[in-house]
């Protein structure tokens, strides 16, 4: 661990793909209609509280990964059993993120390929990127992210050209009142994505020395939840909220309606491009997180863990659902009662233990001088 390393930039960039990956194309949130943009923000604001409790077991443990400090601070047994548990969460949520971008790019660009086959090439070169290192995905994510970018921002001067925005459609302000809004905030918008901004406790461990976790990563939670609020507050404006709340993809609809003259037309290939580089990072990121999480519970190498690694993401992946349908519903299951266990409760419950033995040690200290 301590030869990988990343810096900060890199990092930022890292965490940023992930939070806006699958995101971006689903948008969290959007049950609260108009008003989504603002369940949100206030879902950014409690992600960063969350990320918090990473960060802290991250500054007890700094050269420790996750399933590392597990079995630190509840014993070995316990400890593997949870680091199990932790493997078989970014399995689920990486075979997950799969098969939403082969669902899309199956449904927006290869029509006639076989959902199968999509995810095989997806989940390939996701295996190509874990053979080539951490540090290679850090440097290409932050360069992609600086383009990505500068397409939003190219992308949102058309929109406004293209004369598509109607700023009435978000008023009045949360016509319904708040309740509907912080209902939201915790079924929907708080755990996905930032929930399962947990994945990165297996990778801390190789941020570079000098930097702070905390500041790294509420960083890149606050700018990537006012990136996913602007979004989706520009799916409302050009959409309107009934469309909003019913686009299978609201993103690409939106893009879908920039035209200027004959001169600008189908910008929504750009956004397809988008959406496909940031839910292949998130991927990437769940992928690298289980791999290396076995690793140190089976006590395996990780480049032997790669290939059987994407096959079981890969089989997982096809196999979750019959139908998509199905696949939202269990999707909304999950989001709701496991994740906040992954997510929540579980890291809370190792930070106290963390707390606890400190307190203890120090009173040893004291008592024994």
């Amino acid at each position: 661990m301590k030869k990988i390393q990343i810096d900060a930039k890199e990092m930022i960039s890292l965490m940023m793909l992930f939070e806006l990956g699958t995101s971006m194309m689903s948008i969290p949130g959007r049950d609260a209609g108009k008003d989504a943009w603002i369940a949100i923000l206030i879902a950014a604001g409690l992600g960063a509280l969350l990320f918090l409790c990473y960060g802290s077991l991250h500054r007890h443990f700094p050269d420790l990964l996750m399933t590392q400090y597990c079995k630190v601070l509840l014993g070995k047994t316990a400890g593997s059993m949870l680091a199990f548990l932790y493997i078989v969460f970014f399995l689920y949520g990486g075979a997950r993120d799969l098969r939403d971008t082969g669902i899309l790019i199956a449904d927006r660009t290869l029509q006639h390929t076989p959902l199968t086959i999509v995810c095989v090439l997806m989940i390939g070169l996701v295996m190509y990127v874990m053979h080539l290192g951490i540090e290679v995905a850090g440097r290409t994510g932050l360069m992609l992210l600086f383009l990505l970018l500068l397409l939003g921002f190219a992308t949102n001067i058309l929109i406004l050209l293209s004369g598509i925005v109607h700023m009435s459609n978000i008023l009045p302000i949360a016509q319904h009142g708040w309740q509907p809004i912080w209902e939201v905030v915790y079924s929907q918008a708080l755990m996905l994505p930032y929930g399962e901004m947990v994945t990165f406790a297996m990778i801390l461990p190789t941020l570079k020395k000098g930097y702070r976790a905390n500041g790294v990563g509420v960083t890149a939670v606050l700018l990537g939840g006012a990136i996913l609020s602007f979004v989706t507050l520009s799916n409302v404006v050009v959409l309107g909220e009934d469309v909003f709340k019913r686009a299978t993809y609201p993103l690409l609809s939106m893009i879908s309606k920039v035209e200027i003259s004959d001169f600008v037309d189908r910008v929504d290939v750009i956004g397809v491009m988008t959406v496909i580089i940031f839910d292949f990072f998130k991927i990437f990121i769940f992928y690298y997180a289980a791999v290396k999480a076995a690793e140190d519970v089976l006590r395996v190498s990780y480049h032997k863990l790669i290939l059987p690694f994407g096959l079981i993401m890969l089989v997982s992946c096809v196999l979750m659902a019959q139908g998509y349908q199905e696949h939202l519903a269990t999707g909304e299951f999950v989001l709701k009662w496991v994740f906040p266990v992954f997510a929540v409760f579980l890291p809370f419950l190792l930070l106290m233990v963390s707390w606890l033995k400190k307190f203890r040690n120090k009173k040893r200290k004291e008592y024994a001088s």
